[in-house]
């Protein structure tokens, strides 16, 4: 069979399942029941091949089990006996382009021939061969030579063990002479190490191979201790033989990637490297034991890319420790020589370093050191990479480390950070956010289980990527990097404040004291003089506005009017005032004062700055007037008052602020009007003294989110006296702070600035319209800029697109407002937000004296077209641009739903609804449904809740957004409704069959919740993401959104949706605490709680609220935990005490018994179910079943090899058995009416403790029930000795927990916060150092342990010492089964080959002895 030629007809063999002679059905999945030698189907392009095994028992159980790959068979013979075995192949066609897998239809070998010789356009094929017996791999090779079409083919998942000699050659016949393949690949078994004779079989027929282009290998070293245990020695060989193919003229080994391999392995592929000429792609993992051997190979790798130059991938990972030589030597080839400033490799694209492969701060400083100098790798993955995976200490410095140096990078476009958990907090997500103002080139960084995911943070990174997609142009990016930069000279101020504060009187004051022969927005400021512009840009801030249909009913002459300013209460400024001056040093200033009502908040939030690549300077005022509060200081209410204005505007910025580290925003906090506080000394310094503690308490609490004057709690200003000596004092404060900031921020581009004074200029004219056409806007860039002459080499094209990037930096900066989609500039922003915004949100809401013109938020398009020429006369020529801007800005929307036959549309405002009520049922608003529904909820709550929250505006924002989203048209399933309905703080519409509501509730959360006829729960969660992606971009928009908050996301109990849709009677559950439970925890079968309106409680699985996707994920995140688990334990028990252990277990048919089995049937569900989770497969449920019932199975395993174990793991509990006493001391705060809790912290001055013992059960550890245990005195003398004690117990417990064995083990309810407090013990590899205590378990040790950490021998004798004489004195006759209900029990030869002693429970004691396995001593 070797030697066969392509064309040769092949004859399948007879499988089990057909009958031959008998007439089937169509083979394909056509479904049209033609006749098999009519059928017409075309297999796709590209294929993938699985063998599935089924087992049918006959005459016995009468039903179909799916069990594992041919290295369970020994451990199921007794299962298997009698069984009659069916193999067939399930084929899964992959889409082109993206790869993603279609849905698969299962075929019998002989129907799959047939199938596929008619085939004539089948291209690729993947064959997966775990399950596959010989004589069907064989078959199938066979089958593939025949094909024409066919021009490569992958070989997946061969058992190197299980492959004799001729089946190899006759498996690799298909890459050999008469092979027509292009291209191809093999990738041996992953579980299992593979076999040098094999690998010399397919080395033979490559060698022979005149055809191949390109070649992929993947094959596992003999490193593994499995394997070892199994006598399957060290293959050293292996690499010779591939280095002989390697060494080859004729090499085409395109991609390899090992596992497992020996240091010295990696050597002598290096030594072949260096030269080769046609590997792409290398991936190397060392040995998975958890060695602390150097890693020399690594820099022999390094040495070799000095001279190669075609390796573009290289991965290294593993447990092994690479040297900090070893990491120069890598590094070394990829920075520039310091000599000859050339890069050595400049080929290599991608990185990817995870694992142990980097450690400490030496490995952190060469990769700092890689990424500040390289100019040509694209991509790097860090993933799992240990040091950056535990929370320790020094991560944070590590982050820092990275986060800075990416800062000067400028070639990589990703960043793969997944299972680095150490990088999370506030602090770290401010270093990634500023990190990316200076980088412009990163597009992607994944953070999947990392802190910043479990706390909803990452989603702030996505969505900034996500906007950064839409916006960079690399070209654009090429050139301006090359344009001149210079520190940011402009800045702006903001003035916030309730109304009659004292933010204008402190404008004016500023606008009078200003330099000679600088500007204001209201008009030419000369001399120190403002006149009032001609062309009534202000001419409406104190008039109201009635339609001219509207005339009569409201007043008697439409006419505006224009006011002098005055000091009335009706002078009460309208949106916002802009105002533009220069200070001293040419620093250019734009002065927002924000007008106070509630009504214009919607619109201020919008204008707040966010941090840009262009950079901008920014400070707040906070303006508060106090004369109230310190008139009347007794009255505590008034000084409550002061202080939520003061917590709301802090709040309001902190909210709109994108997140940083180096750049929070400057707050200034500052109190008007001292000259009317009415002089009273004693009440003013209660006052001050009072307010300065309260704002220390603020400083404190937004310290992570703003910036505050370091030296005073706020500054006072009088607002009637003269000389303005407190606005100078308060001026020259702003300019200090902004020099400073102004030199710490990125530098932007000098074509900005320079243009900054033309528009000054331009906005200072009266006679200039207030807005310009882009091509004017354009045109005057070339003239003005002188750079922009030096650039007309670049294209006309891109040449455009600069000059747009500029235009995107001054509105940044707050110079001008500019939408790449309007064909106009604004260059007078005051203009925009007082003489239009203003005067729009005025008019059309309440504080218009003569009654708002806006009936809940619509006004008609005539109407409103009025309103906005009345704001000003100049827009009459320019509604639709006006109308488009405001549209952009997601204030409005045009509703052309009204009145066909008047044909007149209206215009939707959504700040401004005042009416429609949230309806209370589904039917108000789909109506009624008589099929039963499946109900999805999420609810959005923002994270810091007293720090940040979603601002007025966002909502109305949001339902404008998703208007625009969910086009009505589309989506209106129901002729007698309209599909898209906004309420006052609601939304619904309708998207691919489900039914939508989103509401926003009295805590500011936003609910998203769905329902969809019949099993609709796939098409509910994929419409639950898409409006997650939508409302989390809404929400990182700099203009648009508050970037500033981050959501945590709660889960709704799909039955409190079923009767309702009031927001506040919904129940829900944290996702992150549902997340803790099943992962850390490892209970598969946990399932929260809630009480309904009939005060019944309902519980819901995890499963059911998660839905199968993040399920599938979170039990693969769960197998790779427990697999690392037992790696560790592999590397550190006897090999022979693993094998006792799993001979000691009986096999039965119900369960997998060997652990090793368990792992592979484990890591194949996982992998199968990857594929059947991109559609919606009926044996999806049952799969997830199955994958969750193993590794349950696993985690009881892992249990009883721990405790079967304990003595190895912890020797100092060896000492305690010796003694003739239990061996698992705990320790328990005082008895509580809340019941009994673990000790997780010894209480300074608190000197009696609960003494008390588990169960020593090598099946599982356990808290015995109702133990009294005893009060132990604890002297000042034995405070270290009892905290060992306390220690011991302490790691017992998280033990049990990493293993998922602390419910069984009784823990639930007496550790509830044990996950939360080690979580970095629980996600770190491996059990516990038990030497060393971690630091969060340090924490909860005595003084006299954390300062001196390290648990010696000697420690733990006197510990020992201690609890023996503590034990004589409360048991003087030894009895312990009356304190601690444990008898000490022999394990006899029975289950045990060397017996053993352990200290059991009245029940596990009973059961033993009725067994037999158990005797007293």
């Amino acid at each position: 069979m070797a030697g066969s030629s392509p064309g040769t007809s092949v004859k399948p063999p007879s499988l089990g399942g057909e009958r031959s002679g008998a007439r089937e059905a169509c083979p394909s999945p056509c479904n049209r029941g033609c006749a098999p030698l009519e059928c017409t189907f075309e297999l796709p392009k590209s294929i993938r091949i699985s063998v599935t095994r089924r087992w049918l028992e006959e005459m016995k159980i009468g039903r179909t089990d799916e069990v594992g790959n041919k290295k369970e068979n020994s451990t199921l013979s007794n299962y298997n006996e009698g069984n009659k075995k069916i193999e067939y192949l399930e084929v899964i066609p992959i889409k082109d382009g993206d790869g993603d897998w279609g849905e698969g239809f299962k075929l019998s070998l002989s129907n799959f021939v047939r199938t596929i010789s008619s085939s004539t356009q089948v291209e690729e094929v993947s064959i997966i061969l775990d399950y596959a017996s010989q004589e069907i791999s064989r078959a199938l090779v066979e089958c593939m030579k025949t094909i024409p079409s066919l021009k490569s083919l992958h070989l997946e998942d061969i058992h190197s063990p299980g492959l004799s000699v001729s089946d190899a050659e006759a498996i690799f016949s298909a890459f050999g002479p008469h092979s027509t393949f292009q291209t191809g690949g093999v990738k041996f078994e992953y579980g299992v190490a593979t076999k040098a004779a094999t690998v010399k079989v397919l080395v033979d027929a490559l060698l022979q191979n005149q055809v191949l282009r390109q070649f992929s290998l993947f094959y596992r070293g003999g490193d593994d201790t499995l394997d070892r245990e199994k006598g399957v020695g060290h293959e050293g060989s292996v690499m010779r033989e591939l280095n002989r193919y390697l060494q080859s003229p004729t090499n085409v080994l395109t991609k390899l990637d090992i596992v497992a391999v020996e240091d010295d392995e990696v050597i002598q592929l290096a030594d072949t490297l260096g030269l080769n000429k046609k590997l792409q792609v290398l991936v190397i993992k060392r040995g998975d034991d958890f060695s602390n051997d150097r890693d020399i190979g690594v820099g022999r790798i390094g040495e070799a890319l000095l001279t190669n130059t075609v390796l573009e991938e290289l991965g290294y990972g593993g447990y092994a420790r690479v040297g900090v030589e070893e990491m120069e030597a890598l590094v070394g080839a990829l920075v520039p020589d310091a000599a000859s400033r050339l890069q050595p490799n400049t080929h290599l694209h991608t990185l990817r370093i995870y694992n142990n492969a980097l450690r400490g701060r030496e490995g952190m400083e060469q990769l700092a050191t890689l990424l500040r100098s390289n100019t040509s790798l694209l991509h790097l993955d860090l993933s799992n990479l240990y040091t950056l995976r535990s929370k320790r200490e020094n991560v944070f410095e590590y982050a820092e480390m990275l986060f800075t140096a990416l800062r000067c990078n400028t070639s990589l476009k990703s960043l793969d950070l997944t299972g680095c958990y150490g990088i999370g907090g506030k602090d770290v997500l401010g270093m990634i956010m500023d990190m990316l103002l200076h980088n412009r080139s990163l597009k992607e960084i994944e953070l999947r289980r990392t802190r910043l995911e479990e706390d909803g943070d990452a989603e702030v990174v996505y969505a900034e990527l996500r906007g950064r997609d839409k916006t960079i142009d690399e070209e654009v990016e090429k050139v301006i990097q090359k344009m001149v930069r210079v520190p940011p000279n402009s800045a702006r101020v903001f003035l916030c404040g309730n109304p009659k504060g004292g933010k204008t009187t402190l404008c004016q004051r500023w606008i009078n004291i200003q330099p000679l022969g600088t500007s204001g927005s209201k008009g030419v400021v000369i001399d120190g003089q403002s006149k009032l512009s001609s062309h009534g840009r202000n001419k409406n801030r104190f008039s109201s506005f009635s339609p001219k249909r509207l005339i009569n009913k409201f007043t008697k002459s439409a006419k505006a009017t224009v006011l002098v300013p005055s000091s009335s209460d009706q002078e009460r400024t309208r949106g916002i005032e802009v105002h533009k001056m220069v200070w001293a040093d040419n620093m250019s200033i734009n002065l927002w004062d924000m007008a106070g009502q509630e009504e214009y908040h919607t619109f201020h939030d919008m204008m707040l700055p966010n941090r840009s690549p262009n950079g901008d300077c920014c400070f707040y005022f906070i303006v508060c007037n106090p004369t109230e509060v310190v008139q009347n200081l007794k009255e505590e209410v008034r000084m409550e008052h002061l202080v939520q204005e003061i917590s709301y505007w802090l709040v309001f910025i902190a909210s709109n602020t994108r997140r940083s580290k180096s750049y929070l925003p400057h707050v200034t906090i500052l109190m008007t009007h001292h000259d009317l506080w009415g002089g009273d000394k004693d009440k003013e310094k209660i006052f001050r003294h009072k307010l300065k503690e309260i704002i220390k308490g603020l400083r404190k609490k937004f310290e992570l989110f703003l910036e505050f004057d370091k030296d005073k709690e706020f500054f006072e200003m009088d607002n009637t006296r003269v000389p303005y000596d407190d606005a100078t004092e308060l001026k020259q404060h702003v300019l200090q702070y902004l020099k400073k900031m102004s030199s710490d921020l990125p530098k932007i581009l000098k074509a900005s600035v320079d243009f900054q004074s033309t528009i000054m200029k331009w906005s200072g004219d009266s006679h200039k319209e207030p807005f310009v056409k882009w091509d004017d806007f354009s045109n005057s860039l070339s003239q003005e800029v002188m750079e922009f002459r030096s650039l007309k080499d670049v294209g006309i094209e891109l040449l455009e697109k600069i000059k747009r990037h500029v235009a995107e930096s001054l509105h940044n900066g707050g110079h001008i407002m500019y939408f790449e989609e309007i064909d106009v500039v604004i260059l007078n922003p005051h203009w925009f937000c007082q003489n239009i915004i203003g005067h729009i949100l005025y008019n059309c809401s309440e504080l218009n004296d003569q009654g708002a013109i806006a009936a809940n938020g619509i006004i008609s398009r005539q109407d409103f077209k009025e309103l906005v020429v009345d704001g000003d006369t100049m827009c009459g020529g320019h509604f639709e641009e006006i109308l488009k801007i405001m549209t952009k800005l997601q204030i409005c929307y045009e509703d052309k739903s009204g009145d066909e036959k008047s044909g007149n549309d209206n215009i939707m405002i959504p700040s401004l609804l005042d009416g429609n009520p949230i309806p209370t049922n589904w039917e108000d608003v789909f109506g009624s449904l008589p099929k039963a529904n499946t109900y999805v909820g999420l609810r959005l709550k923002t994270a810091d809740e007293s720090i940040t929250k979603l601002t007025q505006g966002f909502f109305p924002r949001l339902q404008v957004f998703l208007r625009n989203k969910f086009p009505t048209e589309t989506y209106r399933l129901y002729s007698n409704m309209k599909a898209f309905k906004l309420f006052s703080k609601g939304i619904s519409f309708i998207d691919e069959g489900a039914e939508i509501f989103i509401l926003l509730d009295r805590e500011d959360s936003i609910n998203i919740i769905s329902r969809c006829c019949g099993g609709g729960d796939s098409e509910n969660r994929r419409v639950h993401k898409k409006i997650m992606g939508y409302v989390n971009d809404l929400r990182q928009t700099p203009t648009l959104g508050c970037p500033g908050v981050v959501f945590e996301e709660h889960i709704i109990f799909p039955s409190s949706l079923a009767n309702a849709l009031d927001a506040n009677n919904l129940r829900y559950v944290s996702k992150k605490g549902l997340l803790e439970k099943v992962l850390r925890d490892g209970n598969l079968k946990y399932a929260p709680s809630w009480v309904d309106e009939q005060k019944k409680c309902r519980f819901v699985s995890a499963k059911e609220l998660l839905g199968d996707e993040e399920w599938h994920d979170i039990l693969q995140r769960r197998e790779q935990k427990v697999m690392t688990i037992d790696r560790f334990l592999d590397s550190i028990l006897p090999a022979e005490n693993s094998t006792a252990l799993a001979a000691s277990i009986p096999s039965n048919s119900d369960q997998l018994v060997r652990i090793d089995s368990t792992k592979s049937l484990i890591i194949d569900k996982v992998h199968s179910l990857k594929r059947l989770m991109q559609h919606n497969h009926k044996e999806v449920m049952k799969r997830l079943d199955e994958l969750e019932n193993n590794i349950m199975g696993f985690q009881e395993k892992l249990t009883s090899r721990v405790c079967s174990n304990i003595d190895n793991l912890m020797e100092c509990l060896l000492e305690l058995n010796k003694s003739n006493i239990p061996k698992l001391p705990y320790l328990m705060e005082s008895a509580k009416s809340g019941g009994k809790r673990i000790l997780l912290k010894m209480v300074p001055g608190l000197k009696s403790y609960q003494l008390q013992f588990m169960c020593e059960h090598r099946d599982g550890f356990h808290y015995v029930e109702n133990q009294p245990g005893c009060v132990v005195e604890i002297g000042d003398d034995q405070t270290r000795k009892f905290g060992i004690v306390m220690y011991w117990g302490l790691t017992i417990s998280v033990m049990l927990l990493k293993v998922g064995a602390h419910v069984t083990a009784g823990m639930g309810s007496m550790v509830p916060d044990l996950t939360a407090r080690f979580a970095s013990v629980l996600d770190s590899p491996g059990l516990l150092d038990l030497g060393q205590p971690s630091r969060d378990i340090l924490a909860c040790l005595p003084e006299e342990l954390k300062k001196e950490p390290r648990i010696s021998v000697k420690d733990n004798e006197e510990a020992k010492a201690l609890l023996v004489q503590i034990l004589k004195k409360k048991c003087p006759s030894g009895d312990m089964q009356k304190l601690f209900k444990l008898t000490q029990m022999v394990y006899t030869s029975k289950s045990d080959n060397k017996g053993g002693l352990a200290w059991l429970c009245d029940e596990h004691r009973d059961k033993g002895e009725q067994d037999g396995s158990l005797r007293k001593r």
